[in-house]
């Protein structure tokens, strides 16, 4: 298909503004072929967008997510992650593969609907991961006609369970199984099977990642064994990294170095590898991150409701790590609004530095947001940016809202003003997925509808916490709050 976006303005950090006005977009097929202010022959052209009055923009990139907890949002508060971890998946509630279709679905439309065409989705089911809930989630992906890498979430591990047992005594006297279900073998096989069936579908805008939760968490059968897969088919890796003072102090008692360091001694840094939150790094790390070229992911609605801490991320932005932005799970954030997240990147990071020099400019988040995230997902050199050759995920904002009334720096309000409100036409991979403030690519209200209809009944299986289970709970509990209360010196300039 082919697309003419006629005489709107695009973000330029040279032009008055920030933006430079009059210019035409040409998309054909997947691609953009030119964008110019010169007039365009429209012959061939099947579809003319009315561009005066409208902002056009990459597509922002939502980096780090977990679908299924689009069913959780809302649910909790005023819990570390530990414990929530602990809350939800001791339940033993599974949900369905068309629970899963649902929630990927819901998620993206959320996400199209305010800008962001593409997701990194950390996916994870409570039990062992089959091909029925992968394709589910792919399914939805291909569905909604967002761009989505899907990583799935496996762990092996439980250190800080077992840990928070020991420290027990009526617990460490008795028989608790709190051991992995996980058949690595068998997982490994689904993996490369999820790889075989979908990466690079749909003319490759869905694609396939290696997703182990996280050093602490994953023996080195399925870190390496979950490498080996996503490099043979020239993929890359995402897992969480040192998001929680408990996680860097477990992994510096476990390795005896920080998680970062440990991972870069097994070779599994590089440019290919993406890392969520990186709350708790120090200076060694941020070298080493830099070093490898690994991106980064900063997550910091999560990190603020959950009490994890302040990523360094000015300290990482100054050393040259790159970086993107993440909304993380709708259980922790609690939505997909990309707005927000770039928002609160732009502001937190101030209040915690008094050299305001080094502060963030709404520049170095927009690029976090767009050209960051896309290195992510595995699209470097083809996302992220509005050039000839460079894939059409493309977001028309209107520029007669509030939000930018009156105009006095795009990328400013972008970041500091907009909540996704003023998105009005979006465009992934070349074809139209939002028209008029309106998702076309599926029905939104039914699947709303279903889900509604769905979790009324899954509610009722999330029983409260009893037994060795709220024993288990309070053990985690106190052996949480007396690690969190460790003296624990990070070396940073």
């Amino acid at each position: 298909m082919s697309i003419l976006i006629e005489d709107c303005s695009i973000l330029d950090e040279g032009s008055p503004y920030g933006l430079k006005e009059n210019v035409n977009i040409v998309v054909q097929g997947s691609r953009i072929a030119n964008i110019t202010t010169s007039p365009i022959n429209k012959a061939g052209v099947e579809r003319i967008i009315h561009g005066k009055g409208r902002l056009a923009m990459p597509g922002l990139v939502n980096a780090h997510a977990h679908s299924p907890e689009t069913y959780l949002r809302g649910r909790t508060e005023q819990v570390p992650l530990e414990l929530w971890l602990f809350d939800f998946f001791s339940s033993g509630v599974r949900f369905s593969p068309r629970e899963n279709y649902l929630a990927a679905l819901i998620g993206a439309a959320e996400m199209l609907r305010t800008g962001a065409t593409s997701v990194l989705d950390h996916f994870w089911v409570n039990g062992g991961m089959t091909i029925e809930d992968l394709d589910a989630v792919m399914e939805a992906y291909r569905d909604a006609g967002i761009r989505a890498a899907v990583a799935p979430l496996v762990e092996d591990l439980r250190p800080e369970l077992e840990a928070a047992i020991k420290s027990d005594p009526e617990l460490a006297s008795g028989s608790v199984d709190h051991d992995s279900a996980l058949d690595v073998p068998h997982y490994l096989d689904t993996l490369e099977a999820f790889f075989e069936t979908w990466h690079g579908a749909e003319n490759g805008r869905l694609r396939c990642l290696a997703g182990p939760s996280g050093p602490q968490w994953c023996s080195e059968g399925v870190l390496h064994g979950s490498a080996e897969i996503a490099s043979k088919y020239q993929s890359g890796l995402h897992m969480h990294a040192d998001e929680t003072k408990l996680q860097a102090l477990l992994c510096r008692e476990i390795y005896g170095r920080s998680s970062i360091s440990h991972l870069h001694e097994q070779g599994l840094l590089g440019p290919h590898v993406s890392l969520a939150h990186c709350v708790w790094s120090d200076d060694q790390d941020m070298e080493i991150l830099a070093e490898t070229g690994a991106t980064v992911v900063h997550n910091p609605s999560s990190n603020l409701k959950l009490g994890s801490g302040f990523a360094p991320i000015l300290d990482m932005n100054e050393r040259g790590v790159s970086l993107a932005i993440g909304a993380d799970g709708s259980a922790s954030s609690d939505n997909h609004v990309l707005f927000d997240i770039m928002k609160l990147t732009g502001l937190i990071h101030s209040a915690r530095e008094v050299d305001h020099r080094r502060w963030l400019s709404a520049r170095d988040v927009v690029t976090m947001g767009t050209t960051g995230g896309a290195r992510a997902l595995g699209f470097a050199e083809e996302l992220g940016q509005l050039k000839p050759g460079m894939l059409a995920d493309i977001v028309l904002l209107r520029l007669d809202t509030t939000f930018f009334t009156p105009l006095n720096d795009a990328f400013r309000q972008l970041v500091y003003c907009e909540n996704g409100s003023s998105v009005q036409t979006v465009i992934v991979d070349g074809k139209i997925v939002v028209e008029d403030s309106k998702l076309v690519s599926v029905d939104q209200e039914s699947a709303l509808a279903e889900a509604r209809e769905l979790w009324a009944k899954r509610r009722e299986a999330i029983l409260p916490l009893d037994g060795d289970s709220l024993k288990i709970f309070r053990a985690m509990e106190r052996f949480q709050a007396e690690q969190s209360a460790r003296e624990f010196y990070l070396s940073r300039h």
